[in-house]
């Protein structure tokens, strides 16, 4: 593990702990559809965010490039079920 392994465990356990304070918000504090809809998009980002940098240090790790679609996302109306 080097610094960069640590630095982005350190942003993990930083989002970890947003994750849960965006979460209680969004179920007790909804204003508005507009601040909804930002805790949402920050949730969304954040978890994006992370979900990116752990693959790309897997794959530096495995010595593999990236697909061009990193996780297969689809735009879509609903998530799956």
């Amino acid at each position: 593990m080097d610094k960069r392994d640590r630095d982005l465990l350190a942003t993990i356990a930083r989002v970890n702990a947003d994750i849960g304070k965006v979460t209680l918000d969004l179920l007790t504090l909804q204003p508005s559809d507009e601040h909804y809809a930002a805790g949402l998009r920050k949730l969304g980002r954040d978890l994006l965010m992370i979900g990116s940098a752990l693959a790309r240090r897997a794959s530096e790790l495995d010595g593999e490039e990236l697909p061009a679609d990193l996780f297969g996302i689809e735009a879509r109306a609903d998530p799956p079920t």
